[in-house]
């Protein structure tokens, strides 16, 4: 009976376990490393998603190109979500077959966001500069999330639920759980407008930019807020008090019950679970123009994912509607009428023609400072230094869930091999941490960068998480 009760009430709030990729930011090693101030740093095809206003400023180049495999990749992990192979050994077993060592298998893979975990792919990028009209861009990647903040005391509760649900009161409420697999296809433009005729101008240029993007849906599931899960045991009986709704999604290409655990192109091709459209907006001020009219201050901002997916294959609710219920497991005879009892608490799953989900929208606000254009070089490498602010707009996975504060340093040396070096911090509820990245340009047309947000995780004892962006382009 204990593995029955441990079971449901675990697979009430994890019915499906989705392993994905997501975030444009990794898509910008250098901004990455830079204290993650991506509105304000990120360059060339690495400022789509980001700020698209980017796109007008003149970096020098007219033709950039990105095709995998010679990309832009980047993953940020805990150890379960690296671990897909463990997640299979567990949700492949079934529910007959789950015995207590795999209910803590579960438990363990789930308790301290272990599973949470984001990274992106992109699959094609190239963007042409007209001087006089400005940049397109056209990209092709693939996004994903996974998002488990679950309370620690739920897991502790349903690891060993037959002796808790029977002897204390357990009140459990909103938990976070949820998973998004996409791709993007976008069309961006940037331009810039001078504002300023003269070398003391205090406003000397615009830029402004914008994208409108196709997306197709691989895989999503979310609980909905408002989820809860009450009980109080009393003289030989239990009081619960549930709710709770979740929807799911996802492509003949992927199965749930069986986490894919490499690249396929199969995810890349047609066969989606949903489609929507949505949009980015970006502008970046260049303020304080030196001597030769290059500002020395950029102030960006920008808002991207705005709009929205409807999901219509493989389409489902789960859900539990405010249930009360009491279950009497004292001087019963048959523990089958307890276990159908507790059943309840799994929900009732039905089949839906399609449901409709936000993207994962962010805003952005930053400023960069061009000490190099101020007339402030260290050696031969030329510093700049910037500060983001950063929120999400929805509560969807690959949004974030709380604001980010972010501030770096870029160190460039231009030249037929130049060198970029990066580092910075980010102070957000529960993942401040350091942040640190590398750069090299070969033949003056080939850029590698590489970047990491999770520094700090290098000189924890036990930490098992990774973070790692990793850039490779073309520019002419």
């Amino acid at each position: 009976m204990k593995t029955l009760i441990s079971f449901i009430f675990i697979f009430a709030f994890t019915p499906c376990i989705l392993l994905a990729q997501e975030g444009y930011e990794h898509l910008s090693p250098i901004a990455h490393g830079a204290g993650r101030t991506y509105v304000v740093t990120s360059r060339g095809l690495a400022a789509v998603g980001l700020n698209p206003a980017l796109l007008g400023i003149d970096d020098g180049k007219t033709i950039e190109i990105h095709l995998f495999p010679v990309s832009a990749y980047g993953l940020d992990a805990g150890p379960s979500f690296s671990d897909v192979n463990a997640l299979n050994g567990v949700f492949s077993t079934g529910i007959t077959h789950f015995t207590d060592s795999s209910l803590t298998s579960i438990a363990n893979l789930l308790s301290n966001g272990k599973l949470s975990g984001r990274g992106d792919a992109e699959i094609l990028g190239a963007s042409y500069r007209l001087p006089e009209i400005g940049t397109f861009a056209f990209t092709w990647t693939t996004h994903g999330a996974v998002r488990t903040d679950i309370p620690q005391s739920f897991l502790d509760f349903a690891r060993d639920a037959e002796a808790q649900i029977l002897q204390q009161s357990v009140v459990l409420d909103n938990f976070d759980l949820q998973g998004m697999w996409y791709s993007e296809y976008s069309l961006s433009y940037g331009k810039t407008l001078e504002l300023g005729v003269d070398t003391n101008s205090f406003f000397k240029n615009i830029s402004v930019g914008g994208a409108v993007k196709y997306v197709s849906g691989i895989a999503y599931l979310k609980v909905d807020p408002g989820n809860y899960i009450h009980t109080t045991a009393s003289n030989g009986r239990i009081f619960i008090a549930a709710n709770f709704d979740e929807h799911s999604a996802y492509s003949s290409n992927f199965d749930p019950k069986n986490v894919p655990n490499h690249f396929s192109f199969n995810f890349l091709t047609n066969n989606s679970a949903g489609s929507g459209i949505g949009a980015d907006i970006g502008i970046c001020l260049g303020l304080l123009s030196n001597t030769h009219g290059t500002p020395t201050v950029l102030f960006g901002l920008s808002a991207t994912d705005i709009g929205e997916i409807t999901w219509n294959k493989n389409a489902t609710e789960r859900s539990v509607n405010h249930l009360y219920d009491t279950i009497i497991y004292q001087g019963v005879s048959k523990i089958q009428d307890v276990t159908d009892s507790l059943k309840k608490l799994a929900g009732t799953l039905q089949n839906v023609s399609s449901f409709t989900t936000p993207l994962p929208s962010m805003f952005r606000a930053g400023i960069m400072i061009d000490l190099d254009a101020m007339g402030i070089e260290w050696g031969a490498l030329a510093p700049r230094i910037a500060v983001e602010y950063a929120n999400g707009l929805t509560g969807l996975v690959g949004s974030l869930k709380n604001g980010r504060f972010g501030a770096g340093i870029t160190l460039e040396r231009a030249g037929t091999i130049g060198l970029r070096l990066n580092g910075g911090f980010v102070i957000q509820s529960g993942a401040s941490d350091i942040t640190l990245g590398a750069g090299i340009t070969l033949f003056k047309f080939l850029d590698i960068d590489i970047a990491s947000a999770h520094v700090g995780q290098f000189f924890k004892s036990g930490s098992s998480e990774s973070d790692i962006a990793l850039a490779v382009r073309a520019a002419f």
